[in-house]
Order: C-alpha cells, then structure tokens, then sequence
C-alpha cells in the first residue's frame, strides 16, 4: 500500500541514484587544482557526512514505514496517522537542513579557494605590469605622475 510517506522501493531508487552521482563528482571536486590537501579531507569528510546522512534518512523512512502498518492495523488511526506524519516532517525538514549546512560548508571552502586564486592571479598580473612600467627622469609639461608605459 503507498500512502502520503513515499514508496519505500522509489525512494531507495533515488537514493542510490543520489549516491552513485555523488561517489562519481567526489573525486572531480577532490582534484580541483588549487585545494590544499586540508581542503580536500575537509571536503571528503563532509561528502561522506551526507552520504551517512542520506543512509539514516533511508532507515528512519523505513522505520516510518513500519510504524504507518501499524497505525493502519488499528480500527480509529487517524490520530496514529496525523501524528506519524508529524514525525515525518519533522524528521524531513531536519534532514534538509543538515544537509544543507553540509552543502553550504563545502561551497565556503570552494569559495575561499576561489577567492585565493583570484589573489594569486591578481598579484601575477600586478607583477607582470610592475615589470612593463618604468619610471622616468623628464616630467611631461602635462603628467602628474612620473611612470611611463613600454
């Protein structure tokens, strides 16, 4: 019987489906260039935090599951059922969350190493251009500053 709760079978379906995507782009985003290796474990521990996740989201929906045969089995389960849903949500919304927050770790750590890079860059290119200007000895009748550009 498939009730408000999902369909047990599907629901493992997307998971797997989620964790063999997620096991497939771990090790792109592990061998992006510029991640230190403190980074990267930082980044494989929170991706096997969400997949540990996922695998106790499937288990409480599981557990849901046998609770909601049960409320079925009972002559009066609306009140079983209501509060079963509850729970549900309520186990949902957590899920989510922590979820999220893993996810919003790993895109700070992605950011800060965008932000170094960008750094890098900047100064590389503040060199390049240190190199081509040179200053002069003659000042222009109509030049405040004293650089002149090869």
């Amino acid at each position: 019987m498939v009730t408000r709760l999902g369909h047990p079978v599907r629901d493992l379906a997307i998971f797997c489906m989620g964790l063999v995507v997620s096991c497939a782009l771990l090790p792109l985003a592990i061998a992006s260039p510029g991640f230190t290796d403190q980074e990267q474990e930082r980044i494989k521990a929170l991706n096997e935090n969400l997949v540990l996740f996922d695998r106790d989201y499937q288990d409480k929906l599981g557990e849901f599951s046998s609770r909601e045969q049960v409320c079925l089995s009972k002559f009066i389960s609306a009140s079983c059922l209501d509060e079963l849903r509850r729970d549900a949500a309520q186990v949902r919304r957590q899920h989510e969350l922590a979820k999220e927050l893993l996810r919003r770790d790993i895109r700070q750590i992605e950011a800060d190493v965008r932000h170094r890079q960008r750094l890098e860059a900047a100064d590389v290119r503040n060199q390049r251009l240190g190199q081509l200007v040179k200053p002069t000895t003659q000042a222009g009748p109509f030049t405040s500053d004293k650089v002149q550009l090869d």
